[in-house]
């Protein structure tokens, strides 16, 4: 999953919810907005020291944040979870 550009990313987390890119987007813009402008969470003091010396763009924070994106948005299915690879069986998985 590593090496995806934030367009790839966000389109992917799109599909799984059934939504547009561009509505996933700015979901998403909204959401990383709301976690940098919150100073009284320990959250938002990571977020600006991934990029020193200045604000980061949203398609770099996509990129870096991937992992977290993907656990955090990608939808819930009863009996499968998101590895951050893919869905697993979890009745497989025992």
């Amino acid at each position: 999953m590593a090496g995806l550009t934030a367009e790839q990313i966000i389109e992917r987390i799109a599909n799984a919810n059934g939504v547009e890119p561009e509505v996933m987007r700015q979901q998403i813009e909204k959401a990383l907005q709301n976690i940098i402008d919150d100073t009284t969470q320990p959250h938002s003091i990571m977020l600006t020291d991934l990029f020193h010396g200045g604000k980061p763009t949203v398609d770099e924070l996509v990129v870096a944040l991937e992992y977290e994106l993907y656990d955090s948005m990608m939808p819930v299915f009863p009996g499968w979870e998101w590895d951050g690879e893919g869905y697993q069986n979890t009745k497989f998985l025992q």
